[in-house]
């Protein structure tokens, strides 16, 4: 037993007479005889090295706060199987800022951006000395004249001097600034496009004042327009000629066209065939063509689109649209064909959209069949803000849409209609997420039942109420058949939990409906589900209990969800 003792021992650290958090962290970091608490194998003779030079770690630990002058009462008691040690800590009096000399010199001794930075500077005379926020202080103004171009900036005086007999410090940063450099030459290797179109996508011109940010920027924006692999942007200080820096975007064009052809099976469509083609340059100023068709047992489509690439951003563009449905309701059908244009660009942090579609729609619900035409003007706005577009664990998303026709003008009805939906999650503990779910859409019209099926709201399905089949939630006729309503009403509240090896396990509460007269009579749905984390998106598998009828069997939902 002594032997034993001898050879290994505990020890029990306390810091007494800290109020600040942040200093006793601190001071708990730099103790190297508190990185052998909770050893039960430490050696009596390192607890008591350690204990000798502690007093000296909690000085190095207050000086980053300003306390030059602690008092410090330690003590090291032996306990059965260890040793307990104690530290009473009185910080003393704290150092203060004296003299503050802060100074460009040179070119940018002009700059108001770094005028400005400096009268931003929290180093005040009287103020409490804190290191860290000298240091910030000092590489926000270099960062500064950096970001204006500045790049050979350096201090030539730097210095902190502290005076422990009176607690007092005085502070000196003079920076020279240098000439500043301005981009030079810009060439972009490439030969798939034309110059003059690749170039209205390059943020920087020759001559203005150099920004790395900037290129930053022009590579996301290259990449962004998506004709090439990889985009690579060069601009070496070392190149300058007269404080000009050439830059040069090396580029691997993408292949022009690409196919695609899957089988699967989703609860909404059953079993399904699709096939696409892409070709991502037609001509040499980045025209598009889309072409995707699907044959499912629930839904058949074919769509085609044209793309012109217009304005300034990567994703402004006018398109050219043609499509046919052919869709099996749950108590009807419709057969559908759509003529579209649309100009689309940013707005702001907004994705907006205008366009102007042509609607022909034979369709049948209930025993009304009739055949509709519509000229349909409407807008759209869409924002997402994701952490991952794939898997996001943080963000949000948002989609608005307007659009409306008038009787008499290449219309067979006057209707107005608007669509909001939102969609959040959020991260929770290490591997799970909180997804948020809420759409809401109304309709105002002169006659509901000269509304065509894609006019009119339907709920259930696997984005929907979970429980109930596909667009089955609905206004009814006398017979109970489904015709769809005038407004909806939904939302979701899942959580979702990464278990092992991107497995995981949800739950989720669904409710929501769609009604012929204002907010509809919800409906509720609720399930468990499986998860898997593909490189493609969340593969879900779900078994959802419907609430509103206790004879309605548990329904299987399958599905993937990329992004939210």
């Amino acid at each position: 037993m002594g032997s034993a003792y001898a050879l290994a021992a505990t020890v029990d650290v306390r810091v007494e007479g800290i109020r600040d958090d942040a200093v006793e962290t601190n001071i708990q970091g730099f103790l190297a005889i508190a990185k052998l608490e909770g050893n039960d194998s430490a050696r009596p003779r390192a607890i008591r090295r350690l204990h000798r030079r502690a007093e000296q770690d909690i000085r190095d630990a207050l000086r980053p706060f300003g306390y030059y002058n602690p008092v410090i009462r330690s003590e090291l008691e032996p306990v059965d199987g260890g040793y307990t040690a104690t530290y009473v800590v009185d910080t003393g009096p704290p150092t203060t800022l004296r003299d503050i000399r802060i100074e460009i010199t040179g070119p940018a001794a002009g700059e108001s951006a770094l005028r400005e930075r400096v009268q931003a500077s929290r180093l005040r005379t009287d103020a409490e000395l804190r290191h860290p926020l000298y240091k910030a202080t000092k590489s926000a103004i270099q960062d500064t004249a950096f970001k204006l171009g500045y790049l050979d900036a350096r201090f030539t005086r730097h210095r902190l001097a502290v005076d422990p007999a009176v607690n007092r410090a005085d502070v000196e940063l003079v920076l020279e600034s240098g000439e500043a450099y301005e981009f030079g030459d810009i060439r972009i290797d490439q030969d798939i496009l034309d110059p003059e179109f690749i170039g209205r996508y390059v943020n920087v011109r020759e001559g203005e004042r150099f920004d790395a940010s900037q290129l930053v920027n022009l590579q996301l924006r290259l990449a962004d327009l998506g004709y090439f692999d990889q985009v690579q942007v060069d601009a070496n200080k070392d190149d300058a000629k007269n404080h000009r820096i050439p830059v040069v975007v090396r580029t691997t064009p993408r292949a022009s066209q690409r196919y695609e052809a899957g089988v699967g099976y989703g609860t909404d469509t059953g079993a399904r065939l699709t096939a696409g083609a892409e070709w991502r340059r037609l001509n040499r100023r980045g025209h598009q063509v889309d072409l995707s068709f699907q044959v499912s047992e629930v839904i058949n489509t074919l769509t085609s689109q044209y793309l012109i690439p217009v304005g300034t951003v990567p994703g402004e563009s006018v398109t050219f649209s043609a499509g046919a449905e052919d869709e099996r309701l749950e108590d009807g059908e419709r057969r559908t064909i759509r003529l579209e244009a649309a100009r689309n660009w940013q707005l702001g942090d907004w994705y907006r959209r205008y366009y102007l579609q042509f609607l022909r729609e034979d369709y049948e619900l209930s025993d009304d069949q009739r055949l509709s035409i519509l000229l349909t003007p409407g807008v759209s706005f869409t924002r997402t803000e994701l952490s991952d577009p794939v898997f996001a664990r943080n963000g949000w998303s948002a989609f608005y849409d307007v659009h409306g026709a008038v009787r008499d003008v290449l219309s067979d009805t006057s209707f107005l209609q608007s669509r909001v939906r939102l969609q959040g999650v959020l991260p929770v503990f290490r591997r799970g997420r909180l997804l948020l779910r809420a759409e809401v859409g109304g309709s105002w019209t002169e006659e509901f039942s000269d509304l065509p099926a894609s006019e009119r709201f339907f709920a259930g399905g696997d984005n929907s109420v979970r429980g109930y089949a596909y667009e089955s939630l609905g206004p009814t006729d006398d017979e109970g058949r489904v015709i769809g309503g005038e407004y909806l009403l939904t939302g979701s509240v899942e959580y979702e939990q990464i278990i092992w090896r991107g497995m995981g396990a949800a739950v989720f509460v669904d409710a929501g409906n769609a009604g012929d007269a204002g907010i509809p009579e919800p409906v509720y749905g609720a399930g468990i589900g499986f998860r898997y984390r593909s490189p493609v998106g969340v593969i879900r598998i779900d078994v959802a209990h419907p609430f509103d009828d206790p004879d309605r069997a548990a329904r299987l939902h399958i599905g993937v969800r990329a992004g939210l």
